[in-house]
């Protein structure tokens, strides 16, 4: 297992750390215009600059098909903290990964994911199967995966290959209780701040509304527009594992 670090504006992150601690490989993909700015180990220029994050996740992919990896873990690089909920919160580290591999192994799943800090605690099941998305931090078996990120949908990229992959794979499973931590989508300087400033991701959330319907739709989250997806009725379309 190696990890993904795809960063942009960022470059005194600090998430590798977390991985290095626990002798998880690191690379970072970053753009040519920024890479000499970066003191990070392991850097990756993805050629072009200011493409977009379906393009970097695509150039993820192929590296990762280029370089024969099998299992990846790709993260976010304003992820701060790991842990688990066992009745309570508690931190650990990112040695939660090494179990989450040795369970993913023996699945058929392409993509594995973990829970938000602040949802974990709620959860009435220890794990879903094609019912939730897996984003932020995602174990991803490539090997299996012959599908692409899709640019048009930038900014919910990550969800239209989590629907894709339950489409044209066996999908996603999540452990619930285990949990990342991280800032608010948009609110963290650097990154997609500023298109979400610009709410690029409303134009985003509209196309997966077409693009997937009837499973997405528009819906208003304060003074954002957003979307809601159907993940269970997908899947059951499809006819892949919901339980």
């Amino acid at each position: 297992m190696i990890c993904f670090i795809p960063t942009k504006g960022r470059t005194t992150t600090k998430t590798y750390k977390l991985f290095e601690q626990v002798g998880i490989e690191v690379r970072h993909f970053i753009e040519p215009q920024e890479i000499e700015k970066y003191n990070v180990p392991n850097k990756v220029s993805i050629q072009e600059n200011n493409k977009g994050i379906g393009y970097v996740r695509n150039f993820m992919l192929e590296y990762a098909r280029t370089n024969n990896l099998d299992w990846v873990l790709v993260c976010d690089d304003d992820v701060t903290a790991f842990g688990i909920y066992n009745g309570k919160t508690v931190k650990k580290d990112a040695s939660i990964w090494f179990e989450i591999l040795d369970k993913a192994k023996k699945l058929p799943f392409e993509m594995i994911g973990i829970n938000y800090t602040q949802h974990a605690w709620h959860e009435k099941t220890n794990y879903s199967v094609n019912k939730k998305f897996a984003e932020v931090c995602v174990l991803m078996n490539v090997k299996k995966i012959h599908w692409n990120y899709r640019p048009q949908f930038n900014l919910k990229e990550d969800r239209d290959f989590a629907l894709q992959t339950i489409k044209n794979g066996n999908g996603i499973l999540r452990f619930n209780r285990y949990w990342f931590a991280c800032p608010d989508v948009g609110s963290n300087a650097g990154g997609l701040q500023d298109m979400y400033k610009a709410k690029k991701d409303e134009e985003s959330a509209k196309k997966m509304c077409s693009e997937w319907n009837p499973f997405v739709t528009l819906k208003r989250k304060g003074e954002r527009l957003d979307m809601k997806t159907d993940i269970k009725a997908l899947a059951t379309h499809y006819k892949k594992i919901v339980k």
